[in-house]
């Protein structure tokens, strides 16, 4: 009885390994299929999908008003996917399930951008952009405020070139904190709490050796105190940048309302 136990548990075992490694076959070969050139792939598929691509690409020729070579190089997009699905079973009209004519229209859909898009830099530039408006504006109304330029000189102690440094870093840095914080921006787990303390000290210290550094008065040349008015100019022109940043990036969300990406 012990001993059929065994043979039994044997074969059990001896099918799992037999099973993982068709596994591991079969997504070796899926993985050598996405390395291959579009006029290979092409050349993998069965007539059935070649009557699908071909049909296709002349729909989104007619729909899109796309050249073919247009037209060609959006179905080269979606080849490698095709031909996998075709590896396991699934011809092109059963694993879009959308006939020829469907599939353009949705191949040819303007695609929203979504967070899980927008890498970090173009968070970091957009908050960058954000904090340099905020804090130079801020010295310039406090500047307006005073009653005289000396004594508007002497309450700022950040030149220009400081504001515009701290500005940036302070974005980078927030930008970096919310994706501590918020660990479904980037689908990585929570780091714990020592490290975030860590991180938030590392990050105001650098901001401190820069502050001291920049102050330097050797380096008010090309980090002079500028008038209300002018910081004031600054923040507008850099507000603007952001501005148009965002609008070519399509940027959404903010450091200030950071947006949860989908996994």
């Amino acid at each position: 009885m012990a001993e059929e136990k065994k043979e039994e548990q044997a074969k059990i075992d001896t099918n799992k390994q037999e099973k993982l490694k068709d596994k591991i076959e079969s997504q070796n070969k899926d993985d050598q299929v996405k390395q291959l050139e579009p006029a290979e792939l092409r050349k993998e598929l069965s007539n059935k999908n070649s009557d699908y691509v071909f049909r296709l690409q002349k729909e989104l020729e007619l729909q899109g008003k796309l050249s073919q070579a247009e037209a060609a190089s959006k179905v080269d997009e979606i080849l490698p996917q095709l031909v996998v699905a075709q590896h396991h079973g699934q011809p092109a009209s059963t694993y879009y399930n959308m006939a020829p004519k469907l599939k353009a229209a949705d191949m040819l859909k303007p695609k929203v951008r979504t967070a899980a898009d927008i890498p970090f830099w173009q968070y970091a530039v957009d908050s960058a952009l954000l904090y340099i408006a905020i804090f130079v504006g801020l010295f310039g109304v406090i500047a307006l405020f005073q009653t005289n330029q000396k004594a508007s000189a002497q309450s700022s102690q950040m030149g220009i070139l400081t504001l515009l440094v701290v500005g940036a870093m302070m974005g980078v840095f927030m930008t970096k904190y919310n994706e501590w914080v918020i660990p479904a921006q980037t689908g990585n787990k929570k780091i714990p709490w020592t490290k975030l303390i860590l991180g938030m000290v590392a990050m105001l210290a650098i901001l401190f050796v820069l502050i001291w550094v920049l102050s330097i008065p050797a380096l008010r040349v090309i980090n002079p105190v500028l008038s209300g008015f002018a910081n004031i100019i600054v923040a507008a022109v850099a507000y603007g940048l952001r501005w148009l940043f965002r609008r070519h990036y399509q940027i959404i969300g903010s450091v200030f309302t950071p947006t949860v990406k989908s996994k």
